[in-house]
C-alpha cells in the first residue's frame, strides 16, 4: 500500500538511519495537540472538522502522515477519513477499524490504487486506505491506549515509521484497540491536499516512551515482471527486521513495557509489460 513509485523513492531519502527515538520527538503533549488542530486548512467528514470544545476530555495525541496530491489513493483516504471522523469509543469498548469504516467497494466510492499484496504492489479497489489505519495506529500508540490487534505491512514503505503500522483488509485483517482510560475517546480526522492527521481526545492514563532498534536480519531482493492494469512497477529493496518498544508510565513509574517485532519482506524489482 503506497503511492507512486517515484514518490516512494523520494520519501525514502528523507528518512534517517537507525537508531532513532520515536517517542520523545513524536509524542504530542496536550498543548502541542491543540496547536496542531488550530490554524490548519483541513477538511473532515460531513460538517467539517470536529470543534475542540465538542470533543470529550483533553487532547491525548496527534499524528500526521503525508501523501502525494492527485493520486487515485487520495480518494480512498478521504472516504475512510470521513467515516472515521467523530467516532467515539466508550470506556471499556474495543474499537474495530473494519467495523467502523466498513467494506471498501466500488459501490461505496472506492477506486483502484496501489496496495501491498504479499511482496508486491498491485492496483486494487480501496488501495491506500492503510494510510488511515496506520495514522490512527500511531495516534493510539502515542496516547498509551491498549492495542489489541495490529499487523505491519509485509513490505516497508517510507511513509510510515518502521515497525509502527496497521495494515487492514476487509473483512479479515483488522486493527483493534481498547479504550482502557475510563473516559470516552473521540477520534478526529482531518486532511489537506497532501496530509492526513488523526487527533485523539479524552483523558490520558499513561505517559508514553518508545524506542526502536536498528534494522537487522537483512534479506536480498529479486526481480520480477507483470502485465495488465493491476501491475505496479517497483524498485528493489532489501527486507529487514526491526523491534519497537513502548513503555507506559503512571506517576513516573513504569506500568508495563511492550515489544512490537516486525519482519519486512524484500521488495522485488518489478517491470510492467
Amino acid at each position: 500500500m503506497a503511492g507512486a513509485l517515484a514518490t516512494t523513492g523520494l520519501l525514502l531519502l528523507a528518512y534517517l538511519e537507525f537508531p532513532r527515538e520515536h517517542g520523545a520527538a513524536a509524542l504530542a503533549v496536550p498543548e502541542q495537540a491543540a496547536r496542531a488542530g488550530a490554524g490548519r486548512a483541513a477538511r473532515a467528514g460531513p460538517g467539517g472538522p470536529v470543534p475542540d470544545a465538542a470533543a470529550p476530555g483533553q487532547p491525548m495525541s496527534t499524528y500526521t502522515t503525508q501523501f502525494t496530491p492527485g493520486e487515485p489513493r487520495v480518494r480512498n483516504i478521504e472516504l475512510a477519513a470521513r467515516r472515521l471522523d467523530g467516532h467515539v469509543v466508550e470506556p471499556g469498548e474495543t474499537f474495530s477499524f473494519n467495523d467502523v469504516v466498513g467494506p471498501r467497494t466500488r459501490s461505496r466510492g472506492y477506486v483502484p490504487a496501489p496496495a501491498i499484496i504479499g511482496a508486491r504492489l498491485v492496483n486494487d479497489v480501496g488501495g491506500g486506505i492503510c494510510q488511515v489505519s496506520t495514522t490512527l495506529f500511531n495516534a493510539v500508540f502515542q496516547a498509551g491506549l491498549d492495542i489489541r490487534k495490529a499487523r505491519a505491512h509485509t513490505m516497508w514503505m517510507p511513509e510510515y515509521p518502521e515497525g509502527r503500522e496497521a495494515a487492514v483488509s476487509y473483512p479479515g485483517l483488522d486493527f483493534t484497540w481498547k479504550n482502557d482510560t475510563g473516559s470516552p475517546v473521540r477520534i478526529q480526522v482531518t486532511y489537506t491536499g497532501s496530509s492526513l492527521t488523526v487527533n485523539l481526545w479524552g483523558d490520558r492514563r499513561y505517559e508514553v516512551r518508545s524506542r526502536a532498534s536498528e534494522r537487522y536480519g537483512f534479506t536480498p531482493y529479486g526481480t520480477g515482471a507483470g502485465r495488465g492494469r493491476r501491475c505496479v512497477p517497483m524498485t528493489g529493496r532489501k527486507g529487514f527486521e526491526i523491534d519497537v518498544w513502548r513503555t507506559l508510565l503512571a506517576g513516573g513509574r513504569k506500568v508495563r513495557r511492550e515489544k512490537f517485532h516486525t519482519e519486512y519482506r524484500p521488495q522485488p524489482e518489478v517491470t510492467c509489460r
